[in-house]
């Protein structure tokens, strides 16, 4: 996921500014890059509580775990990384079907 960082001395002056780097940002990650990022982030969960990310959700879902904090952090990382491998199994979709080579 890409991510802006700012310290007293790299804090945008201006709105325009920041729009700017807002957008130069969006414009250089991509859906690979946020994936590998929740990976990583769910992996962390996954080791702190010793059970599947996909478990995890499961049980999340039917209220068994309750509603710490983590928890919905984690099933927030959750649903994002199902998001960002569909909108990645999309591109691959497009891709087959338009970019590769027709086999006769």
């Amino acid at each position: 996921m890409a991510t802006l960082r700012f310290t007293g001395t790299t804090m945008p002056k201006t709105s325009e500014e920041l729009k700017t780097l807002l957008r130069e940002t969006l414009e250089n990650s991509s859906p690979m890059d946020d994936l590998v990022s929740l990976v990583r982030d769910l992996a962390q969960y996954e080791q702190r509580y010793g059970m599947a990310s996909d478990d995890f959700a499961d049980k999340f879902q039917r209220g068994e775990l309750g509603d710490a904090m983590d928890y919905v952090r984690w099933a927030t990382k959750y649903r994002m990384y199902r998001e960002a491998r569909q909108e990645i199994k999309g591109m691959f979709s497009v891709l087959e079907q338009y970019a590769l080579p027709v086999v006769a």
